[in-house]
């Protein structure tokens, strides 16, 4: 490939990533600025995801005992192990489930071929769906629990890949698209542009990349590719319609509901909306792990930041620099103490990270029940977790259990 070649198809990904990235949150506050709300110690409330399945009893005391308040577990013998520690529990259920391998319930992505994720089917099938209406009813069934959390109610995001995360252009959908009044051919003509656009199969744009990152470059854009926005929004309308079902379900059942969502930053590229979701929420939990260190990362920060330019090619070469800049400038991460390199962000984000999409989350939902979920095994637990409090939590939430999750979580406690 020519030097002129590889030139052309740097500015296409650099560009590009400018462009959906900045449909994410780019009128969010990029400076860490002093908590809003600090509530004090004795008030924020602590959840374990997970328990030790072996000693449900002696593991529900020592967390009782180091200041835990919730238990998200399910099985008759947690539950009762957990009350009888005097917290509260909880059980967590799924979004779409992928009920059997087959390719007519998948999500099919731009190039019509079929595509999995997370352990998802299609968003609209409806036998997906109905699976999960199922689910949900059963779990509402169980005794001594407080609530249910949500999670997985979303399409596919940057993190699982390029082709899953332009999905879902099933007959599903199509027929969803239809019934909703959405314009299913408009959205895969400029989806199916933006995917040519990335991989480097179109004709550079003529405008600079300073202009395109900046917010009336990407409005430009935008006005020239309505069909990009209309996906983004299909998706939105769909995991909302699935979220109000679900709640009148647990709801219905005299029970709180709680969502384990993407963090503000991505959550409008997979079709979450905490907009649409606070009038009938109880918790919400965004999923904010700065520095998980597994392959997949779903809704994992450092991973959802740099899947995309790992898989298309651009890390260790010139457009690497540009590429990253303008996802971390549209993310609203361009001042965290971060080199914005692929291999830098992906080992881990600032705590500040954590601290901003809190903040965020906070904004957005007013006074509903916050409690941000974070990875366990964080070496700056104490920073991490304090950046969530002062940021204006009701409480923090941990993933996963884990044997040693004593020494990982105390320096979160104060």
């Amino acid at each position: 490939m020519s030097s002129g070649n590889t030139n052309r198809r740097g500015f296409l990904k650099a560009s590009t990533f400018a462009m959906g990235y900045a449909l994410v949150a780019g009128a969010e506050e990029k400076k860490i600025d002093a908590p809003k709300v600090i509530p004090e110690a004795s008030e924020t409330k602590y959840w374990m995801h997970g328990i030790n399945g072996d000693t449900p009893q002696d593991t529900a005391q020592e967390l009782h005992d180091a200041g835990f308040n919730v238990v998200v577990a399910g099985g008759d013998t947690v539950i009762e192990a957990v009350k009888n520690a005097g917290m509260e529990s909880w059980l967590c259920g799924g979004g779409f489930p992928l009920v059997r391998d087959d390719d007519a319930i998948k999500a099919i992505d731009i190039m019509g071929a079929p595509q999995k994720w997370f352990g998802s089917g299609s968003p609209n099938s409806p036998e997906v769906r109905e699976a999960s209406v199922k689910s949900y009813e059963e779990m509402v069934k169980t005794e001594g629990i407080t609530g249910i959390l949500v999670d997985g109610c979303r399409f596919a995001s940057p993190a699982s890949g390029l082709m899953p995360f332009l999905t879902d252009f099933s007959a599903h959908s199509s027929a969803k698209a239809d019934a909703l009044g959405f314009d299913f051919s408009l959205m895969k003509r400029d989806v199916a542009r933006l995917h040519k656009t990335l991989t480097g199969a179109e004709d550079a744009e003529k405008r600079s990349i300073e202009w395109l990152s900046k917010p009336v470059g990407i409005a430009e854009w935008l006005v020239e590719h309505p069909g990009v926005v209309e996906w983004l929004r299909f998706r939105r309308v769909c995991s909302t319609e699935h979220f109000m079902t679900l709640a009148e379900i647990i709801h219905g059942a005299g029970l709180r509901m709680g969502v384990y969502i993407f963090s503000p930053c991505i959550a409008p590229l997979v079709g979450q909306s905490y907009e649409d979701l606070r009038s009938f929420v109880d918790v919400f939990a965004p999923m904010i792990y700065r520095n998980y260190p597994k392959d997949p990362g779903p809704a994992c920060l450092n991973w959802e930041l740099t899947e995309l330019p790992q898989e298309l090619g651009v890390a260790g070469t010139p457009s690497e620099q540009p590429v990253m800049d303008m996802i971390m400038e549209w993310t609203g991460f361009s001042d965290l103490p971060v080199e914005h390199s692929v291999e830098a962000v992906r080992k881990a984000l600032p705590p500040g990270a954590v601290g901003l999409e809190t903040q965020r989350a906070r904004d957005l939902i007013g006074g509903k029940e916050l409690a941000p979920i974070i990875y366990i095994d964080d070496p700056e637990m104490a920073v991490t977790a304090q950046q969530v409090r002062d940021a204006g939590a009701d409480g923090v939430n941990f993933f996963v259990f884990k044997e040693k999750w004593a020494d990982m979580v105390r320096p979160a406690f104060v």
